[in-house]
């Protein structure tokens, strides 16, 4: 209104000065009249700038996010104000119903009834016969009254731990929020049904959820607010601004930038001028960049983008301090392919090695054909050289596997050279070239080769390819032996069962420890036929003990994360203990705490698969994972395994004994045995049995042995080296004790 009336008063004495004669520029008084005219248009016309177009577009939505967010806090609380009232009363209903099950009929269950009204959150509790009538209720005003109940929600009744029934109006104290709940009760002895009445105090619920629901608002609001503030800052400095600059440009009638007049607003001005111009030119040369570094015949980058990419990627990892692998990729014999079955042949084969390459690539990984049968893949933020081996070797194994062409089978085999950087060089021309020294060496080596540039990384990568090899081999000639090393009852002194160890006696290498060989069997896959050969040679042992009439004893056997995630594992030990006519009750599987928290939902299924076949499933190692005691409840787990490492300490008279005895108290309060690993000592051995511990395990009362030996140890030691509860002294301090502890071994 000041600028309307502003500008009439200049108007006026304009044209005042005009009437007059005044002495004036005919061209400022031209100036002046149009700019006095556009003002006019611009305040009675129909043009609407972007900036109220914003203000009023957030608005809105800040208002529209408001009402959701209030709607969500009403959700919010309503869902938790009935969870909250249905854990209250399951909670005690399941413990009423638990109750019922030894009682006779609802006139026992009066003690109960009293007990849990007074738990915390409920108003009162009655037990009511099915027609209604209320028996017994810890509130005097409900005797006599009668439940609204109908055929429907018995059967619900019946079907769910407790289901909710309407709100009760002729007993007394209902509340604001319905919180009645009914449950069937069943008595066992007599096979009476009654129905369990349970009110919670779902006013006294609710008026700690409203604090919370009134601070969730708040903060809800809050960053609404802020949110709505923080983009309209956003949009106003890159839409707002820049447009309203190019509008000005556009009403001065400026040649520096696109204009074009007849558009209602500055984003009409922006979007017809500017975007199919700038699209068009964009699009065109993105089609030439796109051109000029793909490969036609396989879709992939050719060597220029390879070295574009890598030359970026070297400058990221410099930046970020990060690792980047390079690898190239040669085809075996490609050109025995083209030679025999024809140049089309062997396009299929290098489209097929792309789409493999693609596929088992992670994110970020770039893939190329440089030329030729080779190709290229960039793996930025690689942690270490294994890293960069591993998934070298699984290209290997993909790019291998056979398959059809025409009516031939192929197996199409592959070599890769690694290099690294920084370690390696910290240029792309550098990196390609040691990267193609590597290569060169893994042709000399043959056939699937994964050669790293650096030497000391190429022999270990050599060392894990001959324990591979040698293991397979190993496996395919029954080089493989088990030894047994005995489990003993803490407080009797005998014999309860034994760990299966595995071991591996290399013809030229001697006793290679399966802590070397054993990782390499998990990566190559070789666990899964090395466990099934672990399962069965310790049942059939167990079975020819048996058989000879020794004590009968459990085996333990341990297996891997791999096993665990198999979904045959049930059916290969059912099958195998099937073979060898043994008990399931004489087998154990003992796993890890870190293999269990896996896949939880996956690994508890299995275990309670196994379980139910009979066989018993321990922990190993309990207490150097991360298990989680909400979830340790849920496991069927017959026996805990203290770790070797707390059991160096707990005679040592320094709190060692703290935390083998928190382990054996939870133990022993979910109802689940103990054993103790590593126990070497007499001190050791008298300390656990002091803390309730039932089993041991370790050099003290046996070290492992094979099987033969084993046999010799039950038959004339069937206490395990103990006579009653005390140690033997009679026995020589070796068989008793070992220098070091025991390098175990398992299937995994």
């Amino acid at each position: 209104m000041d600028q309307r009336e502003g500008g009439l008063a200049q108007a006026e004495s304009v044209s005042v000065n005009v009437q007059g004669g005044a002495a004036g520029d005919d061209a400022s008084a031209r100036g002046l009249r149009a700019h006095l005219s556009s003002m006019y248009g611009a305040l009675t016309g129909h043009f609407v700038s972007v900036r109220i177009k914003v203000v009023a577009l957030m608005t809105l939505v800040g208002a529209a996010l408001v009402l959701m967010s209030a709607g969500f806090v009403i959700y919010n609380f309503n869902s938790n104000l009935e969870q909250a009232a249905y854990a209250r009363s399951a909670g005690v209903s399941d413990a009423v119903a638990h109750a019922a099950l030894d009682m006779a009929g609802p006139a026992d269950i009066e003690p109960v009834i009293d007990a849990v009204a007074g738990a915390p959150g409920l108003k009162g509790a009655a037990v009511a016969s099915l027609g209604g009538r209320i028996l017994h209720s810890s509130d005097d005003n409900w005797a006599g009254k009668r439940l609204q109940l109908d055929a429907g929600l018995l059967d619900e009744a019946r079907r769910l731990p407790a289901a909710e029934v309407p709100t009760q109006d002729q007993l007394e104290g209902a509340g604001h929020y319905p919180g009645d709940f009914a449950r069937i009760l069943r008595f066992s002895q007599s096979g009476e049904e009654a129905v369990l009445f349970v009110r919670v105090d779902t006013d006294k619920v609710a008026s700690k959820l409203v604090v919370d629901a009134w601070n969730l608002m708040a903060w809800l609001v809050i960053a609404v607010v802020l949110a709505v503030l923080t983009m309209s800052l956003l949009i106003h400095r890159t839409i707002v601004a820049p447009i309203e600059a190019l509008r000005d440009y556009a009403a001065s009638g400026s040649q520096s930038v696109p204009y074009r007049g007849g558009l209602e607003d500055e984003i009409g001005v922006v979007a017809r001028a500017l975007s199919e111009s700038i699209d068009a030119r964009n699009a065109g040369e993105a089609r030439l960049a796109k051109l000029a570094a793909t490969d036609g015949l396989t879709g992939l980058g050719n060597r220029t983008y390879f070295k574009d990419r890598l030359a970026q990627e070297i400058a990221a990892g410099e930046r970020g301090g990060r690792m980047v692998g390079v690898m190239i990729l040669n085809l075996d014999n490609f050109k025995d392919v083209n030679d025999t079955i024809g140049h089309d042949a062997g396009d299929i084969v290098l489209q097929r090695t792309a789409d493999i390459l693609k596929g088992c690539a992670r994110d970020g990984d770039t893939v190329a054909r440089l030329g030729g049968d080779e190709f290229g893949i960039i793996m930025p933020g690689v942690k270490n050289a294994d890293d960069a081996l591993h998934l070298a070797g699984r290209l290997v194994r993909a790019v291998g596997a056979p398959f059809r062409l025409g009516a031939q089978e192929l197996q199409q085999g592959a070599c890769v050279g690694l290099t690294l950087f920084p370690q390696d060089g910290r240029d792309a021309e550098v990196l390609v070239k040691t990267a193609d020294l590597a290569l060169s060496r893994a042709k000399q080596e043959g056939a699937g080769a994964c050669v790293l540039y650096r030497h000391e990384l190429h022999l270990r990568a050599i060392e894990r390819n001959t324990i591979e090899r040698d293991l397979r081999s190993a496996l395919a000639q029954n080089q493989l032996i088990l030894f047994y090393q005995p489990k003993v009852d803490i407080a009797t002194g005998r014999v309860t069962g034994a760990e299966a160890l595995i071991r591996w006696r290399h013809e030229e290498r001697g006793f290679i420890p399966p802590a070397t060989f054993i990782p390499v069997a998990e990566r190559s896959g070789l666990v899964v036929p090395l466990t099934k050969w672990v399962l069965d040679e310790a049942c059939r042992q167990n079975r020819v003990w048996q058989d000879d009439g020794l004590m009968k004893i459990g085996v333990a056997v341990n297996v891997s994360a791999i096993d665990l995630r198999r979904a045959d594992l049930t059916d290969t030990i059912a099958n195998t203990l099937i073979r060898h006519g043994l008990s399931p009750q004489f087998l154990e599987l003992e796993v890890t705490e870190s293999m269990v928290m896996e896949d939880v939902d996956v690994v508890i299924g299995t275990l309670r698969r196994l379980r139910s076949l009979g066989v018993g499933i321990g922990i190993d190692d309990f207490g150097t994972g991360y298990s989680s005691l909400a979830y340790l409840k849920r496991f069927p787990v017959k026996r805990l395994k203290i770790d070797r490492s707390f059991v160096q300490d707990v005679a040592d008279g320094r709190d060692g004994d703290v935390i083998p005895k928190v382990i054996i108290d939870l133990a022993h309060a979910l109802g689940v045995k103990v054993i103790a690993e590593g126990v070497e000592t007499a001190e050791q051995f008298e300390t656990l049995r002091a803390l309730g511990c039932d089993e041991v395990q370790g050099y003290f009362v046996g070290r492992p042995m094979p099987a033969a030996e084993f046999e010799v140890f039950l038959r004339n030691s069937p206490a395990g080296g103990l006579h009653g509860t005390a140690i033997d002294m009679s026995k020589p301090a070796g068989a008793r004790r070992g220098s070091k502890p025991d390098m175990t071994g398992s299937a995994a």
